[in-house]
């Protein structure tokens, strides 16, 4: 377990909502065993269970960055239940927050493919409270589904059409679900979708396997699955099946290298990069600097943003501040410049 280490029991008052977490890790009272937590659907557990940290967050669409501080690169279990009791859907997942961050994509919303997606259309996320189980990461696939079962079943879970933990759907056809869970069954691997319709497009064998063939860097890969980042405003990565989805058009290792790059050629086009500054010192040519962007600049004078602009588009003339002049420079000339340094 991850971030636990430095937290002891507190409550945290955000958007109006209270949420509880228990959780000082080197605490018998709060990393729950299977005996420790009492309250409604807990109690009595089998001792074969997998230890955790149960953490409750009400209101859980306004309170999304708790949900993503408590839950990013952490595994367990998650409990949707609406606040009067009647609807509950228990999930697990390797991931937690970009797993449980998808729910609230429209994307995946709008298909309406289960009866918890449904309800979250109809109703959205006002009066649900979403209950947390974090298990210690080095938890296998095996504990994490059978305590998913074992809410699944306590818990009398409406919302889960399929009552049999790491079942993936009604709707889809049973030959290519089996091969897909055999290819999960080689370790782990990451679920590519697009965010039109959450289509699953493809399933990576590992990162290594995405840096070398879509090109993806490391870091921007270790954003999207941590925090549900979409990549190219198109792609959605998992390293979970999303169940929820009933579409699947598995592509081609080809088709989705090229896919990739003309999404990632329109990407660039709508999202130009930063145009590079000189920044020339009036009296010292040696406190000359260069920037990759206006916002480094801004922050490195300290600098109102607009002020600068007005400076670089020529709106306003002379020096800014009676020291400095910008000018827009071939962005190539500061990335070769720094290489040089």
């Amino acid at each position: 377990m991850h971030i636990f280490n430095n937290f002891s029991l507190l409550f945290v008052k955000n958007n109006n909502s209270d949420i509880s977490i228990n959780n000082n890790y080197s605490s018998n009272s709060s990393v729950y065993s299977t005996q420790e937590d009492n309250s409604n659907g807990f109690n009595k557990l089998p001792n074969d269970l997998p230890k955790f940290t149960k953490i409750e967050v009400k209101d859980p669409y306004n309170n999304r960055n708790i949900i993503l501080k408590i839950t990013k690169k952490e595994k367990g279990i998650y409990i949707w239940e609406s606040l009067d009791g009647h609807n509950k859907y228990v999930g697990h997942s390797i991931n937690l927050y970009n797993r449980i961050s998808s729910y609230f994509m429209p994307s995946i919303l709008k298909t309406k493919a289960r009866k918890v997606l449904r309800y979250f259309n109809k109703y959205g996320f006002n009066n649900i409270k979403l209950t947390i189980l974090i298990v210690d990461y080095s938890t296998n696939i095996d504990n994490l589904v059978k305590l998913e079962q074992y809410f699944i079943d306590s818990l009398k879970s409406n919302l889960n059409v399929d009552l049999v933990a790491s079942s993936s759907g009604y709707h889809e056809p049973i030959d290519q679900k089996i091969r897909i869970k055999l290819r999960k069954e080689r370790g782990i691997l990451i679920y590519m979708y697009n965010i039109t319709d959450f289509t699953l497009l493809h399933i990576f064998d590992s990162k290594q396997h995405m840096y070398n063939s879509i090109n993806i860097h490391h870091n921007t890969l270790n954003d999207c699955l941590d925090t549900g980042s979409i990549y190219l405003d198109e792609f959605f990565f998992s390293l979970d099946e999303i169940e929820e989805s009933n579409r699947i058009n598995l592509l081609p290792l080809e088709e989705i290298m090229a896919l990739v790059k003309e999404k990632r050629d329109n990407y660039i086009i709508k999202h130009p990069a930063a145009k590079a500054i000189l920044a020339e010192f009036k009296d010292d040519p040696n406190l000359n600097k260069e920037f990759s962007s206006l916002s480094s600049l801004a922050k490195a004078l300290k600098g109102d943003r607009s002020i600068i602009r007005s400076y670089l588009n020529g709106t306003k003339s002379g020096y800014y501040r009676g020291k400095w002049k910008f000018t827009y420079i071939n962005s190539s000339l500061v990335e070769n410049t720094n290489n040089n340094k």
